[in-house]
């Protein structure tokens, strides 16, 4: 502004140079205002890559970059125990992380808005060692899933989202795996690797405050009001002997499910009676054509529900598969080999890349999705800590940096 004023001034006194003076000033206002804002901030969305290893009892910190497809190494936080799930807060203020060594905690880490890397916050003891955490669609509660003690557990968040002691603790039947809330927060699915089914429990959206603790065997609740979780009459479905149901996703609109079985390395597709919660098998894939013993691991469908991957760790593959967007059933789009023992993966917020890591090979590999037909290209890979046994990808929104 005081360049103008000056200008201007020069002007007023010398109307011979009033044509050229004006042009000058509308140049020198152009630069200005570009060199503040280049000086001052820029805004970008960040995405960032969250590794927990097991092994090295920490979780690595990656920030990918969508432009040059690479991502690089932020930070890596000690945790002190074998990191395994974890499960991020719906305003992704949160990362929840569960330490399958003793003594068994749930560590809750603070999200830097800014640039993603964390800062512990707070941890509470957990009843066992715990294969899997997620949330329910209403925040309000923690789930969590004991394979080595057949219990699953709903820990009460507070009004910021943060882990209370009090919980409910649930038997179940052998070696629960996943634990996951359907979208409208009616039911919750547990699979059971070890009875072959999934388990089904209603959830009781009237209870308030804190589930009472329950350590009956026979899942018998007199006070439904205080007890979040409720065991359902019968199973969502039973399989066939040796199947070992392992990890689940739904479909965009809950009508199907994905089942990736364990034992057998077959992935099966379940419609979904949204009213009762009971699943009817409808196809069944298998994973290897050879006599290699399978070890299915991982299963995730992108966002807008055309694709379908599943990884297998005796051939340490991808699998990818896309999705009759009516029938819900399968169409193999392809495989790829990958990190060693790919016992876990992710995918983008925005379905364009996935991220694999193997436990074997203490790092992650990431591919670009093609959104036409399926085909993972790798891009970038990068060393983490050793055993990466969980991915969690986090998208923050536009945040305002400093370029000075």
């Amino acid at each position: 502004m005081a360049i103008l004023f000056a200008i201007r001034f020069t002007v007023a006194y010398r109307p011979g140079v009033k044509r050229r003076a004006l042009f000058l000033a509308r140049c020198l206002a152009a630069l200005l205002i570009l060199s503040l804002g280049a000086c001052v901030a820029h805004s970008s969305a960040r995405t960032l890559i969250y590794v927990a290893n097991s092994e090295a009892h920490s979780i690595s910190v990656l920030q990918w970059d969508e432009t040059t497809s690479k991502a690089r190494n932020l930070q890596t936080l000690e945790l002190g125990g074998a990191v395994m799930p974890m499960a991020v807060a719906s305003n992704q203020r949160w990362l929840y992380a569960a330490l399958r060594s003793q003594p068994y905690q749930l560590v809750t880490l603070a999200i830097n808005p800014h640039n993603g890397n964390l800062r512990m916050h707070s941890s509470l003891p957990l009843v066992d060692s715990m294969a899997n955490i997620a949330l329910d669609q209403q925040n309000r509660f923690l789930l969590a899933a004991s394979y080595a003690s057949n219990k699953i557990t709903v820990q009460l968040l507070d009004a910021q989202g943060v882990p209370q002691q009090e919980m409910q603790v649930l038997f179940t039947g052998a070696h629960p795996h996943q634990i996951t809330a359907t979208a409208d927060n009616q039911f919750v699915y547990v699979s059971l690797l070890g009875e072959d089914r999934l388990g089904l429990y209603n959830i009781n959206n009237r209870a308030a405050g804190t589930p009472k603790t329950n350590t009956t065997k026979n899942n018998s609740e007199k006070n439904s009001t205080a007890n979040y979780l409720q065991a359902a009459k019968l199973p969502a479905i039973n399989l066939a002997a040796g199947s070992g149901p392992r990890h689940f996703v739904f479909s965009p609109q809950q009508q199907f499910l994905y089942l990736l079985n364990e034992l057998n390395g077959s992935l099966q597709v379940l419609a979904r009676d949204q009213t009762s919660g009971v699943l009817t098998l409808l196809e069944t894939h298998r994973l290897l054509a050879d006599e290699t013993k399978p070890w299915a691991a991982d299963i995730h469908l992108t966002p807008d529900g055309k694709f379908l991957y599943a990884t297998e760790r005796s051939s340490s593959r991808i699998f990818g598969f896309s999705v009759h967007p009516s029938s819900g059933k399968l169409t193999v789009c392809g495989n790829w080999a990958t990190e060693r023992q790919p016992r876990a993966f992710a995918i983008s917020p925005d379905g364009k890349f996935l991220v694999a890591a193997g436990q074997l090979s203490a790092s992650v590999s990431i591919y670009r999705i093609d959104p036409h037909t399926g085909v993972l290209s790798l891009t970038d890979q990068q060393p983490v800590g050793a055993g990466p046994a969980w991915v969690e990808i986090v998208v923050l929104p536009d945040a305002v940096e400093s370029k000075q």
